[in-house]
């Protein structure tokens, strides 16, 4: 932060600054903030405890109240402290921190009245149909929008206060830190500076992207390679999603999950391939500072994305197996919808907390890319600033996702090669072998590759042999998917085989 940022506190002026008046202020605000405590938390304990309070509308109004506690607590505290201290001052990160929980819970607030309007519109307006239509699933997916919304709002937000200049003034005229008076206080960074705020600290505007070879004979080659890879990718899963969605009999939770893996597989290889295949046959092979971490964003994401749909494909393999007469009832299409939301949601999550990391970075000099794409370790090593806490993320939530999503897939196959063994007849052993034989050789592939990717050491390996499995990863994967799933699945084949005799395709 010092690289960027003069300033290490700030001071609060806060309300006044007359002694007597502030003493007041606090026994006030004090007051005001334990009604508030006492109200909301003895609020939300009635609702827990009171059988005939168990209904949505007081399920919503125990969240505002957790709400309301919540943002009183980030700014009440710290207001009352500096009332009764000489330096009144909050430290940077406690700043950005008390703006990320102010702009957050606001958010959070209003979706939640907005919520609880429908949800008096479906009592009033459809009395009939208001237990059925406001179950207890329905209003937990309500009340999680504000909240998923509210965070990623407010670290879109923080991030942009983040990228702000201070310098020379420190005094925030405010009894607690907010966008307006802080944008107020700014050098550089403000909406209108933006552009200028960047050139501050990075004098890199865009990147060279040097490819996988400057021979032009083997340019046109790889181009027309990657076209043809490219096309088959989206035939292959634009495919396989349409063909799943058009027929009845694919219709189950594990052609489900596969249509998400082949839509995630298409737009991994959408965020890169294209940019490539430009750069293939274009003389000024460049990528603007922008795009460059708009593609880290996503590729990022993505990779989370899947190897959590992998994960659920495993569990929803386990429960088939090893659960069978309870399948359809457990594996439903809420559960369903549930269990393949969470992927997107922790790949968003994770990729803007690592973009956010490579935002911070400083670059100047030298710009060329020694790869074919835009992504943290060829980024890593152009960084002119300190890059020890973004390798040690890097590492570390990549490791950590990775070795979770593969626990989870090893302990539903223990199980599943478990109850398998205990099956009698060779035909039922066959068949159980059968559904997991597609998935088991995608993640074989997938794991395999993405690890050597991930954790392989940017300093210690080649810039050949990382190219070499980027490009594998990257645009032969995504193809190879939809090819193991449609060959290797009997009811795929037979869906298939069914459509086109329908369709007379066959003499």
């Amino acid at each position: 932060m010092l690289n960027f940022t003069d300033v290490t506190e700030f001071i609060l002026l806060g309300l006044t600054s007359h002694q007597e008046w502030q003493i007041l202020f606090f026994v006030i605000f004090l007051v005001v903030y334990i009604v508030t405590l006492v109200g909301n938390i003895g609020m939300i304990i009635l609702i827990k405890v009171s059988p005939q309070l168990n209904s949505p509308m007081y399920f919503f109004l125990s969240h505002l109240s957790f709400v309301d506690v919540w943002f009183s607590s980030n700014v009440t505290p710290k207001m009352l402290e500096n009332l009764l201290s000489e330096t009144k001052t909050i430290s940077y990160n406690g700043c950005l921190v008390q703006c990320f929980f102010f702009i957050a819970l606001v958010h959070v607030e209003i979706f939640i009245l907005a919520v609880m309007a429908f949800d008096r519109y479906m009592a009033i307006g459809k009395p009939l149909l208001y237990g059925s239509r406001m179950s207890r699933v329905v209003c937990i997916r309500l009340i999680s929008f504000p909240y998923i919304y509210g965070f990623l709002t407010s670290l879109a937000a923080t991030l942009w206060t983040y990228g702000l200049y201070f310098c020379g003034k420190i005094e925030i005229n405010h009894f607690y830190c907010a966008d307006p008076p802080l944008i107020k206080m700014a050098c550089a960074g403000t909406f209108v500076k933006e552009t200028l705020v960047r050139r501050n600290f990075t004098s890199v505007s865009e990147f060279i992207v040097l490819g996988l070879t400057d021979g032009l004979e083997l340019q046109i080659l790889l181009f027309l390679l990657f076209l043809a890879t490219y096309m088959a990718t989206v035939a292959g899963n634009l495919g396989m999603i349409v063909f799943m969605q058009a027929n009845a009999q694919l219709h189950t939770p594990m052609y489900f999950f596969l249509s998400h893996l082949s839509f995630v597989d298409l737009c991994f290889s959408s965020n890169v391939t294209p940019k490539m295949l430009e750069i293939f046959l274009s003389e000024k092979k460049t990528i603007s500072y922008a795009a460059c971490l708009v593609q880290c964003y996503l590729f990022i994401a993505l990779v989370h994305v899947e190897v959590y749909i992998l994960a659920v494909m495993a569990f929803d393999r386990y429960m088939a197996i090893c659960n069978p007469l309870l399948y359809g009832i457990k594996m439903s299409k809420r559960v369903c919808t549930s269990l393949i939301t969470v992927p997107y949601v922790h790949g968003a999550l994770t990729g803007l907390m690592e973009t956010m990391g490579t935002y911070g970075l400083v670059f100047c000099g030298s710009n060329e890319i020694n790869d074919f794409y835009c992504a943290d370790p060829p980024l890593i090593k152009l960084a002119r600033s300190d890059t020890t806490n973004k390798e040690t993320s890097m590492l570390v939530v990549a490791g950590s996702n990775l070795s979770f999503s593969l626990l989870i897939i090893l302990v539903s196959y223990f199980y599943i090669f478990a109850a398998i063994l205990r099956i009698c007849s060779t035909e039922g052993r066959r068949k159980a072998s059968s559904m997991c034989g597609s998935h088991l050789t995608a993640v074989t592939i997938f794991y395999t590759t993405l690890f050597f990717m991930y954790l392989r050491s940017s300093l210690k390996e080649s810039v050949e042999q990382g190219e070499r499995v980027a490009v594998f990863y990257t645009t032969v994967i995504p193809m190879l998917n939809p090819m193991i799933y449609s060959l290797r699945n009997k009811d795929v084949k037979e869906a298939l085989t069914k459509e086109l005799l329908r369709n007379n395709m066959f003499p």
